[in-house]
Parts: C-alpha cells; sequence; structure tokens
C-alpha cells in the first residue's frame, strides 16, 4: 500500500497506528463531557492524553498496532482495550 486510500482499502497509517473508539453511555444514551485516559501496557507504558467525549459519547486516541491497556472514565477503571482487536469499546456509567 501506498498510504493513500483506494477502492475502500485501509492505508499503512491506519494498519499501523488504528484508532482506538471509546462510548460512553449513561442510561442507554450516549453521555457528553467525560474524561477518558488510555493506559499503555508493556515496556512502552503509560497513559495517555486526555480526551473528553463528545455530543455522541466518543473519545478517540491513536496507538501503535499491537498495543493494549485499559480505559479510564471519570478516573475509574471501566474496561480493557487492545489494537488487534478491542478497538471500538463501549463504557455503561
Amino acid at each position: 500500500m501506498d498510504g493513500l486510500k483506494k477502492n475502500n482499502q485501509i492505508t499503512d497509517q491506519e494498519v499501523l497506528m488504528p484508532t482506538i473508539r471509546i462510548r460512553v453511555f449513561r442510561d442507554g444514551k450516549p453521555d457528553r463531557g467525560h474524561r477518558v485516559v488510555l493506559s499503555y501496557s508493556g515496556l512502552a507504558g503509560g497513559m495517555s492524553n486526555a480526551e473528553y467525549t463528545d455530543s455522541d459519547g466518543i473519545a478517540e486516541f491513536d496507538a501503535d498496532y499491537g498495543q493494549e491497556g485499559k480505559v479510564y472514565v471519570d478516573g475509574s477503571e471501566e474496561g480493557h482495550w487492545g489494537s488487534y482487536s478491542a478497538t471500538d469499546v463501549t463504557v455503561n456509567l
């Protein structure tokens, strides 16, 4: 691939840096304004910068392929993410 989207194929950047999408719901509805942080496991571990959920209850992060970690919403651990499979995580508060 040359890094450009052609015929709905994914790009090199999307393969190397998948988007982790956290969806936050309260009472079955998307909830805005929650502080979301990801932890990163492994040797390059640490924490992401905080993102806040938008009006659709979504906060997005770029991650390196193969990374994984925990999802924190408003300071509480709420789940696990992984760039191999768990790139869309739903949190019900």
